[in-house]
């Protein structure tokens, strides 16, 4: 099955997503699960969670901040407290979870010492640039971690843009069990940057980016 791990709803200062679109998106085309990863906060998983039923997995999850750079928490469902990515790290890890650096490409404070401590990395990232993209690559060669293809979705067009096919799963627990084995990067659409960075900008004067 498909799965795109990374994507912010209206809980996150630069999208204005409604879970609920998003969910709807999700089955549309067709996804067996997605990671609703606003920044810092849980709260757009959580509320897609509620809506998706049984038709989509959604993976409990959030983006965090860091001295380092971004970081992804996926299957934990409460707050990480620590106060470094190393240290962010280990807690996802104590609390069962997957810790994944979203596009390490265009984020010069991750090298391949933070690169090691995780999980895996994006390897595809559907708002960045080719050659951001093969910087993603080329920071994580070596180092044996599982590459994955993210949409980082900020409009609800854009889910999806970025997949990785995993082994087909039934419940959230599966699916923990085998998203580090083998994942394959199944779909590589960028998402047109214009539109991309234009809502950005928008966002930016109504919501307030920098409150991030």
């Amino acid at each position: 099955m498909e799965i795109d791990v990374h994507m912010h709803s209206l809980y996150s200062p630069d999208s204005r997503s409604k879970p609920e679109l998003m969910v709807k998106q999700a089955i549309a085309i067709g996804l067996g699960a997605i990671a609703v990863t606003d920044h810092d906060t849980w709260e757009g998983g959580r509320a897609a969670a509620k809506l998706a039923g049984n038709d989509t997995l959604i993976i409990p999850g959030a983006e965090l901040k860091t001295e380092k750079g971004d970081l992804l928490a996926l299957f934990v469902d409460e707050a990480i407290t620590a106060s470094t990515f190393a240290r962010k790290v280990d807690e996802i890890h104590a609390k069962g979870g997957v810790a994944i650096v979203p596009h390490p490409g265009v984020s010069p404070r991750i090298t391949r010492l933070e690169l090691s401590m995780v999980d895996g990395y994006e390897s595809f990232n559907a708002i960045l640039s080719a050659s951001s993209n093969r910087r993603s690559v080329e920071k994580a060669s070596g180092l044996g971690k599982p590459g994955f293809g993210s949409s980082d979705a900020h409009l609800v067009r854009e889910i999806g843009n970025g997949r990785t096919e995993v082994a087909d799963c039934e419940t959230l627990a599966d699916l923990r069990e085998v998203v580090l084995k083998n994942p394959r990067v199944s779909r590589m659409t960028r998402s047109n940057p214009i539109i991309h960075r234009t809502n950005e900008a928008i966002l930016f004067g109504v919501k307030g980016i920098w409150k991030r």
